[in-house]
């Protein structure tokens, strides 16, 4: 058989050449890996590749080699190991195909990496399903040219499996296809939360969910984490935590609590989602009929539990009529930073079509969630449309029932809290996350399902904690810019005698972390008390901060208006405006503004330049008081707008 030099390369390695032998697997395919603890199955988590080995080469091969780059293919100056007779024989029994660089050779230190033998480390590359280890220990052999010889393992999130009694019975959670009300599961059909758990199981105290429902019992799960609530179905009746409504042999609002936040690992029970969010009960169903209420007592229950401090919002309730005030408490929320997650409904109440979502859940600053069943289908009883986010298992769900007990239930209601849970796992793993941040990484980190890409049965997919973790770790927002949110007063410096006032163009937005992936395409800007049309987003320039980026505008902020730049994935913004001469920044030019340009020529308190340099000469001296007393006088043309004014 004649012989044949193949080329290979990949985006992250610097090709290498490897002479290779058509040849038949080695005879030593079941030899036996050599000492050590090493993976037992290949091509699964906590295993090995069979597809190839790593190889670290002794300096030795590289110096027969000569370092000859045009008689050896070598890239980029890097030469190749010089492989003996014996070993190129030994590789072409095992039918390798390929010999490549595991680094490439542009090391930022190549000293250090020369020193370690990274510049060494090559994959030789085998057909799948090859006894890796057994090729491990025949290569071992050849101790005059390899230094180290090991298979590549395969593992990625940690999972944890917690051990809570009735933790199996929970298939939500994790999927291994156990049997639950007599089906077989479909195994991963779940969240994915040992996966998750992995990565962060919930911090104590640090995420607070109101449970907006029909109260929540002191379970032993929940009861060290339950915070102060409210009835407004019955301001009258201070009980919050006897939970009246019985569903399917449960008490509703408790069994929704647990799977949001039942303590994990405890040994008993089950395990929520998230273990260490607090749970603020608000009560909103009748004492009388205790699985009913009005929209009036939920929105007044959104309401309170903004005001004292929940960051997620759970409502496994489902109503028809849709009221303006019931919305506004979800527009309250959404305008306070906090994240609504509602229940799609159930098609048995009510004479209305499937397709019809149940509100809140149909508002657009609500998350609506249908429901699936452990075979990872649609659940028939789960209302779907247009409004649909994403979905979450919701039949036969296991979780806290009356007194200190547990059992099943099936609803939207129950695939709700898992998606609570999720959202406050991930505000406990990436304190500070943005509410409309959680939406969008829940939706673009659920698992597809149904027709590719969204449906309106299934909405995004079915959530995935795990992900949602992963990708959440990654999520940048603005945390601060420059000039300041809120900044007035946005003439540039080029206009010394403020005849053509222009805002600003650019603006220095910091980031939470590395602005690497940071787009133009990632802003949207609007403009309120102008009938401008309102600058677009064109550029995003590098300041030489990892955090910080200069975002430019097609034209400047117009005049007499507030401006907002926001960044879309995670609805945060900066807001500007223009108002000449408010120097001390209190949202009206007077007086003090005259003691804040006097301090400023004095440095007694140093202004920025486009607070203090009223006149916009280019520094700050006794004219700009000149120009802030004509302005105070109305020598000097004045625009007010949104309620800023001269006095």
């Amino acid at each position: 058989m004649s012989s044949t030099l193949r080329l290979f390369s990949t985006s992250c390695c610097v090709a290498a050449a490897l002479l290779v032998y058509a040849g038949q697997a080695n005879a030593q395919a079941g030899a036996q890996p050599g000492a050590g603890a090493l993976p037992m199955a290949p091509d699964v988590f906590g295993g090995y590749a069979s597809d190839h080995i790593i190889v670290k080469f002794k300096p030795g091969a590289f110096e027969r080699s000569g370092m000859r780059p045009a008689a050896r293919g070598v890239v980029g100056g890097a030469a190749e190991p010089a492989l003996s007779g014996q070993l190129n024989g030994e590789l072409t029994a095992w039918r390798a195909h390929a010999l490549r660089r595991a680094h490439a050779p542009a090391f930022g230190s190549p000293e250090v990496a020369a020193a370690i033998g990274l510049d060494r480390t090559f994959i030789i590359e085998v057909p799948e399903g090859t006894d890796a280890p057994a090729m491990v220990a025949a290569l071992g052999a050849f101790t005059d040219e390899i230094e180290m010889a090991e298979v590549d393992g395969i593992g990625g999130v940690a999972e944890f499996i917690p051990d809570d009694a009735d933790f199996s019975a929970q298939y939500g959670l994790h999927n291994t296809g156990q049997s639950v009300g007599g089906v077989d599961g479909v195994v991963d059909a779940d969240i994915d939360a040992p996966e998750a758990w992995g990565l962060h199981t919930g911090d104590v105290g640090t995420v607070t969910v109101a449970i907006i429902d029909s109260g929540v019992d002191p379970h032993p799960e929940i009861a060290d984490r339950m915070v102060p609530g409210t009835n407004t179905a019955d301001p009258n009746n201070p009980d919050l935590t006897t939970g009246d409504c019985v569903y399917e042999g449960v008490q509703h609002g408790t069994h929704v609590a647990g799977t949001v936040a039942a303590q994990g690992n405890n040994v008993d029970g089950v395990a929520g989602v998230t273990w260490g969010a607090n749970i603020m009960p608000i009560r909103v169903l009748q004492t009388l009929n205790p699985c009913f209420g009005f929209e009036s007592d939920a929105a007044e229950g959104i309401i309170w539990a903004v005001d004292h401090g929940a960051d997620i919002c759970n409502m496994s309730l489902q109503y028809y009529t849709g009221t303006t005030e019931l919305r506004d408490a979800v527009d309250y929320a959404h305008a306070h930073g906090v994240l609504v997650v509602a229940a799609a409904g159930n098609n048995n109440i009510g004479p209305w079509p499937f397709s019809i979502i149940a509100f809140p859940a149909k508002y657009d600053n609500a998350m609506a969630i249908s429901a699936t069943t452990n075979e990872d289908a649609f659940a028939n009883w789960s209302r779907w449309g247009d409004q649909l986010d994403v979905c979450a298992p919701g039949n036969n769900i296991y979780s806290l029932g009356t007194d200190t007990g547990y059992g099943f239930a099936s609803g939207t209601s129950m695939a709700t809290p898992h998606v609570s849970g999720t959202a406050a796992l991930m505000l406990s793993y990436v304190p500070g996350l943005p509410h409309v941040a959680m939406r969008h990484i829940l939706a673009d980190t659920a698992d597809d399902l149904g027709g590719v890409g969204w449906d309106d049965h299934f909405g995004f997919g079915r959530i995935n904690a795990a992900a949602a973790l992963t990708q959440a770790e990654k999520t940048v927002w603005i945390s601060s810019s420059f000039p300041p949110d809120g900044a007035i007063d946005a003439r540039v410096p080029h206009e010394p005698d403020g005849s053509a006032p222009v805002g600003w163009d650019s603006v220095d937005v910091t980031f939470t972390g590395d602005t690497l992936e940071v787009v133009a395409e990632d802003f949207s800007v609007t403009v309120e008390g102008s009938l401008d049309p309102a600058p677009r987003v064109f550029a995003v320039l590098a300041t030489g901060s990892p955090d910080t980026v200069t975002v430019v505008l097609d034209s400047a902020i117009p005049v007499g208006a507030w401006t907002t730049i926001q960044h879309d994935y995670t609805g945060t913004k900066v807001r500007l405006g223009y108002l000449p001469g408010d120097v001390d920044g209190n949202g009206t030019s007077d007086q003090s503004d005259i003691i804040a340009v006097i301090d400023a020529i004095n440095l007694v308190v140093p202004a920025e330049p486009w607070q203090s340099d009223v006149d916009r000469s280019g520094v700050t001296d006794p004219s700009d008081i000149i120009r802030e007393i004509d302005l105070l006088n109305g020598a000097s043309a004045y625009d007010s707008f949104l309620g800023v004014s001269l006095p």
